[in-house]
């Protein structure tokens, strides 16, 4: 859900498996299709993937349709997440796993502070998830959770800088200089900026991944909505 230009849907498909991309943004949903379909010329798909306009309050799927849920960087966005939420446990087959990541609280707190472009840009965050919110959240949706992790401490500084020196002046020469060397870093792997990396996530990790499973008691029963209507397609592959 969310899956925007698709880098965790066309990561998904290494695997032999069917995704579903969901995202409001036809544009985005188009990029998406291009890429995967150069991925897969390059035989680096196993996968195949539908790409789907669908909004994240209402999805247009049957109870329990998916093994596996992922959903990043997205409900921040939503007006009603908890309707989003319940729809992603509806989803959701019993004892199906789901990952959701959200910004951290204080990066997010500071960000909105630096910076009234970076809260105020059409389709941006509309919240920011105050500690323990969104785990009490997924699980009064019937969600499980187990692990919560926090990533892209090296992403926190670089939201920094565009706070800093304009969110909207990301060809600044410093904002610049740095989003290559973040490029850089994704290729080069290199152990002991990695080992850096992780040890600053705990302290200053943008984002927040929690990691759970719709439950499967009697409570996790749930009714299936009436219609949940029928989402316009882009035409995946013929």
């Amino acid at each position: 859900m969310g899956c925007g230009t698709g880098r965790h849907t066309i990561e998904a498909c290494l695997w032999p498996c069917r995704v579903v991309g969901l995202d409001l943004s036809r544009e985005d949903l188009r990029k998406a299709r291009y890429m995967l379909a150069d991925r897969r010329r390059r035989g680096k798909a196993l996968g195949r993937a539908d790409f789907v306009i669908a909004d994240a309050q209402h999805l247009p799927f049957k109870a329990g349709a998916f093994d596996k849920v992922i959903c990043t960087e997205t409900l921040e966005h939503v007006q009603d997440d908890e309707a989003g939420i319940r729809e992603l446990h509806r989803v959701l087959r019993p004892g199906g796993d789901m990952a959701i990541s959200v910004p951290r609280y204080w990066p997010e707190i500071v960000f909105w502070r630096l910076s009234w472009e970076y809260w105020h840009t059409p389709g941006g965050h509309v919240r920011i998830y105050r500690p323990g919110e969104i785990e009490r959240a997924l699980a009064r949706a019937g969600i499980e959770l187990h692990t919560v992790r926090y990533r892209h401490s090296i992403q926190t500084v670089y939201w920094f800088l565009r706070c800093i020196f304009g969110k909207d002046r990301e060809h600044f020469i410093v904002t610049e200089l740095f989003f290559k060397f973040i490029n850089w870093h994704h290729r080069a792997r290199l152990r002991p900026l990695e080992l850096l990396e992780a040890m600053a996530n705990l302290v200053m990790g943008k984002d927040m991944v929690l990691y759970g499973h719709r439950s499967t008691g009697a409570a996790d029963r749930q009714p299936e909505p009436e219609a949940a209507g029928e989402a316009s397609r882009l035409g995946g592959p013929r």
